[in-house]
């Protein structure tokens, strides 16, 4: 899909044009959520009732999608026009051209951004999540190591996790921690997500903080040094991104640890670690976990962070570290933007 061409409809006949969106994100959704019924994607787009079921009308009648006591899902014919739907609605919406400032402005390999903030509407994590697990899953090969961190961004991944054959992987957490919910601790991700892709995974079970002389007396331990080298070998590390002052208020911290960290500037959060606007770490992680600094040259990192609360965090963990790839979602998108061009 050409931008000059889109453009062009949009200036000679913009009301078909914006009827065209409307039909390609009808599309789209449907895709993501069938079988789904017209109250509930009419909810998931801001859109009325009405305005649903004459798109779905159309659709159906054009044989892209088929509408039952179930709901609406896609046909064969509307599967296969899919990825051009895709690309229409990311021209039409500026999210493409704002893909490619971003991966400028953050020196980032790659930019996803799905439409939505995640602040407002709960269905956006879960298509960042579905985004960012067909990315991870076309990196991955036979042989290759997964490591990922925990938290509810990375479950939304996990549940996402899905292939056609079962692939020979091996499935790690980025680091040990029990200090957070079950569902959602790396472990759990990490086995579910090796569950999923039919592969093997190992754990870390350890506290989420603990002293260097703790550490290093856990390190002995054979488990977690088989874990460990089975991390630093990633071929492929997925990770979220918290807000500082939010993952502070969750942590074991000290009060005064937690005060002293966003009296100097802490904005985000990963790994453990925490980063202040410029990207500069300000406290290491005391969990045991990966060596950022001792991956192998080809290894490709991956964040997923979505919600526009998230962009300054974001930002700082993006100037940290090289990242192969960030899924993230409009609302951060946009206030990413407007924090790199005000600096």
């Amino acid at each position: 899909m050409q931008d000059g061409f889109v453009q062009l409809m949009q200036a000679l006949a913009p009301d078909l044009a914006q009827e065209m969106a409307l039909r390609a994100r009808v599309l789209e959704r449907v895709a993501a959520m069938a079988p789904v019924g017209r109250r509930q994607l009419a909810t998931r787009l801001g859109l009325t009732e009405r305005e649903i079921r004459a798109a779905a009308t159309i659709l159906k009648d054009s044989g892209f999608i088929t509408l039952d006591a179930a709901g609406m899902s896609l046909t064969a014919k509307g599967k296969d026009i899919l990825p051009q739907v895709t690309a229409f609605t990311r021209v039409v919406y500026g999210l493409s051209n704002l893909e490619d400032q971003l991966a400028r402005l953050l020196q980032v390999g790659r930019v996803c951004i799905v439409s939505g903030d995640a602040d407002h509407d709960p269905h956006v994590l879960s298509e960042a999540g579905r985004i960012a697990a067909q990315r991870v899953r076309s990196l991955l090969h036979t042989g290759s190591t997964l490591a990922v961190t925990g938290g509810s961004t990375m479950a939304a991944t996990a549940h996402a996790m899905q292939t056609q054959t079962p692939l020979n992987v091996m499935v790690v957490p980025a680091r040990g921690g029990l200090g957070r919910a079950v569902s959602t601790q790396a472990n759990t991700l990490a086995a579910e997500i090796a569950q999923r892709l039919g592969g093997h995974h190992r754990l870390i079970h350890l506290p989420d903080h603990m002293d260097d002389a703790a550490k290093q007396e856990m390190l002995r331990l054979p488990d977690v040094r088989e874990a460990m080298e089975l991390i630093q070998r990633a071929d492929v590390i997925l990770h979220g991104i918290g807000c500082a002052e939010k993952t502070l208020r969750d942590t074991k911290l000290s009060a005064s640890q937690a005060r002293r960290l966003l009296a100097d500037g802490a904005v985000g959060e990963s790994f453990g670690a925490y980063y202040d606007r410029e990207g500069n770490c300000l406290l290491e992680s005391s969990s045991v976990g990966v060596d950022l600094g001792r991956l192998t040259p080809s290894c490709q990192m991956i964040a997923v962070a979505a919600g526009r609360q998230k962009a300054e965090a974001i930002i700082a963990v993006m100037r940290h570290d090289r990242h192969a790839l960030l899924v993230t979602d409009e609302g951060a998108a946009k206030e990413m933007l407007r924090l790199l061009n005000n600096n």
